[in-house]
């Protein structure tokens, strides 16, 4: 009797074994297609994203050029001050909007925008191209989701993968003091 009862213990943990060994296999088999469709997705989106922003410029005729990083913009009115560098303090005045016209923040309802670069308190793209203005300047700005707000949104007023369109004007910079030495 005990010898059936020590057959049927290793009979069933045989069992057990083979079944957490196979949901294991099926497991890592999922997490590398997961992962390899996951890449698919994020390539077709960002595409789509460039596709999306292609047709805005072209249906508003506006004259854009494309940053290496993938934001595009149009300096309407270049400055010929020094340009914005990291550790600069910027003062914007703004008008953040999505594609579809919907203003979602502005400075004639919020207060201008008042950053430091260099220490990302705003939308990455943003930070990146205000290095390009100087005082003075005027300039619209679009921003794909991945330099803006991403997959999250801002959980207020720009919803989750949102292209947003800017308008900005560099109001002032604040270079900071540098230390004298003594």
């Amino acid at each position: 009797m005990k010898s059936i009862i020590t057959i049927k213990y290793i009979v069933i943990c045989t069992f057990l074994l083979f079944g957490f060994v196979n949901c294991k296999e099926k497991a890592q088999q999922r997490k590398r297609v997961t992962k390899d469709m996951l890449l698919e997705m994020n390539r077709q989106m960002v595409n789509t994203e460039q596709e999306v922003i292609q047709k805005y410029i072209e249906d508003n005729g506006l004259d854009m050029q494309k940053s290496e990083t993938g934001y595009y913009y149009q300096i309407t009115t270049p400055s010929n001050a020094d340009s914005i560098r990291i550790g600069d303090g910027v003062v914007l005045a703004y008008t953040t909007r999505l594609l579809d016209g919907t203003i979602c923040y502005s400075s004639a309802t919020e207060g201008l925008m008042n950053f430091t670069v260099g220490k990302a308190q705003v939308e990455a793209g943003l930070e990146q191209f205000v290095q390009v203005l100087g005082q003075g300047a005027i300039a619209k700005l679009i921003l794909p989701p991945y330099l803006a707000h991403g997959l999250a949104g801002d959980d207020n007023k720009i919803p989750k993968l949102a292209i947003l369109m800017m308008d900005i004007e560099v109001v002032e910079i604040i270079h900071p003091v540098a230390e004298h030495s003594k």
